[in-house]
């Protein structure tokens, strides 16, 4: 999805998108029912917690440095490739709730993106929106609370 602005091998080199403290376990992807399921067909040994009608992969096990990975974070990559949860897909980009307004905002996080040109970020942004909103619009789970560290991109114009 975002290929324009972040390639796949800058992506799997970085993988800072799967990992998480205790600081930014907020950040931990938003599952539907459906890749759930498969998930633990999969993957036995990993645990959700539910999120509205929606689901969190449960983070238990830290390193020594306090750092949780994703559970289904390979030494390839994410073993989900293409089925991987919708918050991995648009990454860096996030839907955040802005005082009752959805917005796309972008993680500082991810530095490859974040040290793009603003122009390119936006219109990136402006190519995805329909797609974004759309799947909040099914899965209002995904609707993550306004951090003010992350820059909005785009303000709905229709908002809920």
């Amino acid at each position: 999805m975002l290929t324009e602005i972040l390639s796949r091998e800058t992506c799997a080199k970085c993988r800072i998108c799967c990992t998480f403290d205790k600081y930014d376990i907020w950040e931990t992807p938003v599952i539907t029912k459906e890749l759930k399921e498969k998930i633990e067909k999969d993957f036995s040994d990993v645990k959700f917690i539910e999120k509205g009608h929606s689901y969190l992969f449960r983070m238990e096990n830290a390193d020594e440095n306090g750092i949780f990975y994703c559970p289904v974070l390979t030494e390839k990559g994410c073993a989900l490739g293409d089925e991987k949860p919708f918050d991995c897909r648009i990454w860096p980009f996030r839907i955040m709730n802005f005082n009752g307004t959805r917005v796309i905002s972008l993680s500082p996080v991810c530095e490859s993106v974040f040290s793009l040109p603003v122009k390119k970020i936006r219109e990136t942004a402006e190519k995805l929106s329909d797609t974004i909103f759309s799947y909040a619009d099914k899965n209002p789970d995904i609707v993550k609370p306004y951090d003010e560290s992350y820059p909005i991109i785009i303000s709905e114009r229709n908002s809920k």
